[in-house]
């Protein structure tokens, strides 16, 4: 499978649900988990835009970081540590490991 279909058709299933289900979220305020809750879903819908390298360089570079702006209003460290755990997933992923998309995964990783 090429690094375009692996992330189309893992990144919500493997990257973004496997941070979501590892993250300790008790403690945490219910409106800030509303938003945590909204964001992710907001993530999800980014796996239909993956149609090339380029549109998932787009996505990642740019998309992805305006979700999380409402997140990072209400709770930095929840929003840092959900990406980390996201990218660290993708980065897993065998196809992943030898293309550009490895590349903007690090970019994203250096950034937080």
């Amino acid at each position: 499978m090429d690094v375009v279909k692996t992330m189309r058709y893992k990144f919500v299933r493997y990257c973004v649900n496997r941070a979501y289900a590892s993250m300790d979220l008790s403690g945490v305020p219910a409106e800030v988990l509303n938003v945590f809750d909204d964001v992710v879903n907001q993530i999800r819908d980014l796996e239909r835009y993956f149609t090339s390298v380029d549109a998932i360089a787009r996505a990642l570079r740019a998309d992805l970081p305006e979700r999380l702006k409402t997140l990072k209003e209400r709770d930095p460290k929840l929003a840092q540590t959900f990406m980390k755990k996201v990218v660290e997933n993708c980065q897993e992923l065998e196809e992943v490991a030898d293309s550009k998309i490895m590349e903007y995964l690090q970019e994203i990783l250096k950034s937080l």
